[in-house]
């Protein structure tokens, strides 16, 4: 887990000279050739910002393999502004954008490894970071000649504005580098909420309509991007479907098609307003709205269409019946909406379609696995960090001896506990009554350890110094200063070899 140390490991129960083997596994991810157009058939989910890395992402990817997706929808650029990858651009840079979770290229660094199609989302014209920093750049409110804006308080960019164009594309030419396929534009319209009667845009594109400004955009962004063979999708209101005229927000179907490769109306049922083809609650027939919406698109555009499915709300039949929709009108593509990245009904859905139950996610060896390993020796630069014996079922660990000039690292308890493997850290915290979700962070369990040690050893752990703990993780699960003899003994047998190894190094 990012922000954990992992220990090296030694699969001696004696080691004749304790070495540490540092390894930093670097992935190069050259700039590759594009394809021209996504494969025939990607279906796949979205991921949010807070599911870029960690157990939240390495669940989701895991469940998607169990259920043969091949599409990963990743949240590059959201509607404050920020940015989740390390971007380069000087003003993204200026106004603070870059998130200190820069995770999406490792992101989509592992995705490609498993031959999913990777998609950044970008949200274009809500952003209310680069509006705050360059309030030119803005929607003003006409009665406080201040930023407008919405009912959630974010601010929008002038979607009239070239320089909020040229921005994007930059932001896209840099996704395309670190090896996006594709580039999903959202949010490519006009306000649909809040006092839209006081909006003034202090730079307009003279005889210019919403409708034109967006195909305009669009335009721009696909003569830009094009050449570099990438995948252009964009999100669309579902009422596009329906309306062939602009319905307020600058999406009209003709002016859209003919600059992306790919549509993505956001058709969620429950969105669609009462009376909606004379139903009173659209969100009640989840099939019908997906399947008659989508034979009114076709008829419309030649151009390929992968919905959005609703993948919040509804029960697993009520995902599969859009499901079924989708796949009645013979378009065999889709993502699945769900803002939290929380997709338990989703993918239970998916293994009613399958006939068959998904195998749950294994983030770390379980403890019965551990049983039959050799004794891990973890060095510090100075100390013992971490002595653990499978087959006996306890653990002695230590701080490090801070090195003057040197980085100290495993100084702290924290850094130490973290050493220990996971499901050593599960069987400990379950037996003192604190059990955890195969959800939990990891840094979360160690910081729970932590205040175990801090209880049971009735000590600060500012004042704490390098010293042996001691822990029976098969019998009372209580830290003690107090070691076995036996233990003790072998614990010190390796600090001796460690002493002479840094006596060797020295010279």
């Amino acid at each position: 887990m990012a922000g954990i140390r992992e220990c090296t490991r030694s699969n001696t129960h004696c080691c004749p000279a304790l070495k540490v083997v540092i390894s930093l596994l670097i992935f190069a991810l050259p700039i590759s050739s594009h394809p021209s157009r996504a494969p025939e058939k990607v279906k796949g989910v979205y991921f949010p910002s807070s599911c870029l890395c960690g157990r939240s992402f390495e669940g989701i990817v895991h469940y998607m393999e169990a259920a043969g997706l091949n599409l990963a929808v990743l949240h590059a650029k959201d509607p404050t502004g920020r940015l989740f990858w390390n971007s380069a651009n000087a003003t993204a840079i200026e106004m603070g954008a870059p998130s200190n979770k820069t995770s999406l290229e490792n992101a989509i660094r592992t995705l490609k490894q498993k031959g999913i199609w990777t998609v950044a989302k970008l949200d274009v014209f809500q952003d209310s970071l680069l509006t705050i920093h360059h309030p030119e750049m803005g929607v003003v409110d006409s009665k406080t000649g201040k930023l407008w804006a919405d009912k959630k308080g974010l601010h929008w960019a002038n979607p009239y504005d070239r320089r909020v164009w040229e921005y994007t594309i930059a932001l896209c030419l840099e996704l395309i580098e670190i090896g996006i396929d594709e580039i999903q534009f959202d949010y490519v319209r006009f306000p649909s909420d809040g006092d839209l009667s006081s909006i003034e845009y202090p730079v307009t594109l003279e005889g210019t309509s919403p409708a034109d400004c967006i195909g305009e955009f669009l335009a721009f962004a696909n003569s830009q991007l094009k050449p570099l063979n990438t995948v252009i999708s964009v999100d669309l209101f579902g009422l596009i479907a329906w309306k062939k005229e602009d319905f307020g927000v600058g999406q009209v179907l003709e002016k859209i098609a003919p600059h992306v490769d790919v549509l993505c109306p956001m058709l969620y049922p429950s969105h669609f307003p009462p009376n909606f083809l004379s139903l009173k609650n659209p969100g009640q027939y989840p099939y019908r709205i997906m399947k008659l919406s989508l034979e009114e698109l076709k008829k419309r555009t030649s151009k390929e269409i992968r919905p959005w499915i609703q993948g919040f709300w509804y029960t697993p039949p009520e995902i599969n019946a859009q499901l079924q929709g989708v796949s009645d009108c013979k378009i065999q593509s889709w993502t699945i909406w769900n803002s939290t990245g929380k997709y338990g009904q989703t993918f239970n859905a998916l293994e009613i379609q399958a006939g068959t139950q998904f195998p749950a996610p294994e983030f770390y060896p379980p403890l019965q696995e551990l049983r039959n390993r050799d004794d891990l020796v973890a060095v510090g630069r100075t100390k013992i960090i971490n002595h653990t014996c499978y087959r006996e079922g306890y653990s002695i660990i230590s701080l490090n001896e801070p090195v003057e000039g040197e980085t100290n690292e495993y100084t702290t308890i924290i850094d130490v506990v973290s050493t220990l493997d996971e499901s050593i850290i599960d069987q400990i915290l379950s037996y003192r009554g604190l059990p955890q979700s195969l959800w939990t962070n990891r840094y979360t369990k160690a910081m729970h350890i932590t205040e175990l040690i801090i209880q049971d050893l009735n000590t600060d752990p500012r004042r704490m110094r390098p010293f042996p703990i001691y822990i029976d993780w098969d019998m009372e699960n209580i830290f003690t200063r107090s070691i076995p003899p036996k233990r003790l003994e072998i614990y010190q047998s390796h600090a001796g070899e460690l002493a002479s190894v840094i006596s060797e190094s020295q010279r």
